[in-house]
C-alpha cells in the first residue's frame, strides 16, 4: 500500500496559502493531549500542524478494505470535550445524508446534533454538497466526539482529494468552534 504523502498534502495546501507544516508529537501537542490524540495523529505516516484555519491537527491512517484508502482525521483540539459525554454527542455528532434521483443531488444535509443543524443551514457547506456530492470522498466526511476534541473524518485515495475537500473541512470546523464558543461546556459557571 502506498504511504500517505503527508509532504505532497502540505505543498498542495501551501499553493492555496494555507498554511501548515508537519507536525512534531513532543513540541506541537500539548502533554495533556498526547494520549488521547496519539490514536489519531500517533501513524507511521505523521501528522500536519495546520497554522491558519480552523482545524488544529489532521492526521492519516492506511486501511485496506475492498482496496486501499486513507482515513483521514481533522482534530478540532477542546480540552472540555468527552466522548461518552450524551449531552456532548447530541451537540455535536454529525453524518451526512443525501438523496439522488437519476444520477443528481434531489437533498443534501446532516443529521445528528444541534452542530448537523447549523451545518444543514450554512449556504457555503450546502452548496458544496450539491455541486461535489458526486465525489466519493465527499459522500465520507463524518464529525463525532472523542476526548479532548472534535474528529472530522473523511476517506481519500490521493492527497489531492484532501486539498479538494480541505476548504469543506475547515468550515465544518468553523462552525464547530462557533457552537463551542456559544455553550459553556465543562465551564465552572459558578464563579
Amino acid at each position: 500500500m502506498p504511504i500517505l504523502q503527508i509532504k505532497e498534502i502540505i505543498d498542495l495546501l501551501g499553493l492555496d496559502d494555507i498554511k501548515c507544516r508537519i507536525g512534531r508529537y513532543d513540541s506541537d501537542i500539548p502533554q495533556r493531549y498526547r494520549p488521547y490524540f496519539e490514536k489519531w495523529l500517533g501513524n507511521r505516516d505523521g501528522f500536519i500542524r495546520m497554522l491558519s484555519g480552523s482545524i488544529d491537527y489532521v492526521g492519516s491512517e492506511d486501511v485496506v478494505r475492498m482496496g486501499p484508502f486513507h482515513n483521514i482525521y481533522c482534530l478540532v483540539q477542546n480540552q472540555y470535550l468527552v466522548e461518552n459525554d450524551f449531552n456532548l454527542q447530541n451537540l455535536l455528532n454529525s453524518k451526512l445524508w443525501y438523496s439522488l434521483n437519476d444520477g443528481v443531488v434531489d437533498e443534501a444535509g446532516w443529521s445528528g446534533s444541534i452542530l448537523a443543524s447549523r451545518l444543514t443551514k450554512d449556504r457555503h457547506n450546502s452548496n458544496f454538497l450539491f455541486q461535489s456530492l458526486k465525489s466519493e470522498v465527499t459522500r465520507t466526511v463524518s464529525v463525532r466526539v472523542v476526548n479532548l476534541a472534535c474528529l472530522i473524518e473523511c476517506r481519500i485515495w490521493h492527497p489531492r482529494e484532501f486539498v479538494f475537500l480541505y476548504e469543506f473541512l475547515d468550515n465544518i470546523a468553523m462552525n464547530i468552534q462557533d457552537l463551542l464558543s456559544e455553550v459553556h461546556v465543562g465551564e465552572n459557571m459558578t464563579r
